[in-house]
């Protein structure tokens, strides 16, 4: 049996699905104990991933284009996986030579329950996208973040960790820290709980949120891994950027919010994050953690 298996969802980038596969070539953790798996969301990726096979153990698997759809193609993933952990990378995150072998070390450490929220540099919003390129295209990932680190070029979550402490589990929503780029959670948690991406979201946005409450409900123990760290290539225009630019791709967005809204019906933590966003569930994670504490 495999230890970690990786999850890759793609779309038609071949560039960015090499710099993913290429990171993962000299990781510290054995190759032989990993394998990876291509979640193709409906183009054709066969080409770019084929050449690594003399490599590394990789699967390729393809499902019809219907959307974006890197949630159902992840789930294929899942249901494939032979690792105990599935290892969740958007195509495009780079990791350092050590992340995987943290995210074992993790895994050992804290049980079957564990949600690691891994460290992405560079994906923050003040953060210039062609300096943030020419650092990665000229340094190995290792290099890339520390220079990344120096520039204060951080994970756009650190808001959130500054606020609200780094230790996850204590806090009443740690969903909201769980982005589809890096993450890793035991492969037994998923598939013993019926625990997926929802086949709903077509569109961008929620469909990470979403499993990080489906995780948080079957009692989930989010850790957050600073030392798990990877490094996000920037995409000509962020999803934030869109979102505010894009009338097409913020409506997709409202829309998988109201489903979102149905669905957790009735979950009065999810309910407040949705209808008056994270800014009051941090208050209330404030408030209560301080309680806590005493």
């Amino acid at each position: 049996m495999k230890k970690i298996s990786v999850i890759i969802p793609t779309y038609n980038n071949p560039k960015e699905l090499c710099l993913t596969l290429d990171s993962i070539l000299p990781q510290r953790f054995p190759l032989k104990d990993l394998e990876v798996l291509v979640a193709d969301d409906g183009s054709d990726m066969r080409a770019t991933v084929e050449p690594y096979a003399n490599q590394l153990d990789v699967k390729y698997f393809w499902q019809e284009d219907k959307g974006f759809r890197p949630g159902s193609a992840r789930n294929m993933g899942i249901r494939a996986a032979e690792g105990k952990l599935c290892l969740f990378l958007d195509s495009g995150v780079i990791v350092t030579s050590s992340c995987l072998e943290e995210h074992w070390r993790l895994y050992q450490e804290n049980g079957e329950k564990l949600v690691i929220i891994g460290y992405i540099y560079g994906n923050d919003l003040k953060s210039d996208l062609d300096e943030m390129r020419q650092i990665i295209d000229t340094n190995d990932p290792d290099d890339a973040a520390a220079v990344m680190a120096r520039k204060n070029m951080l994970d756009g979550r650190e808001r959130d960790y500054a606020q609200l402490g780094d230790e996850l589990f204590a806090w009443p929503a740690p969903w909201l820290v769980l982005w589809s780029l890096h993450f890793s959670v035991p492969t037994a948690f998923l598939r013993g709980n019926n625990i997926y991406f929802d086949d709903y979201f077509c569109t961008w946005g929620c469909e990470d949120n979403d499993l990080g409450i489906q995780l948080h409900e079957k009692g989930g123990k989010f850790l957050l891994a600073r030392d798990a760290q990877a490094i996000h290539y920037p995409a000509k225009m962020r999803s934030y950027d869109r979102l505010h630019n894009d009338p097409d791709f913020r409506a997709g967005w409202l829309k998988n919010k109201e489903y979102l809204k149905g669905k957790w019906s009735g979950h009065p933590i999810v309910e407040l994050w949705l209808t008056q966003g994270g800014g009051a569930v941090k208050d209330l994670s404030k408030k209560e953690f301080k309680e806590e504490k005493g």
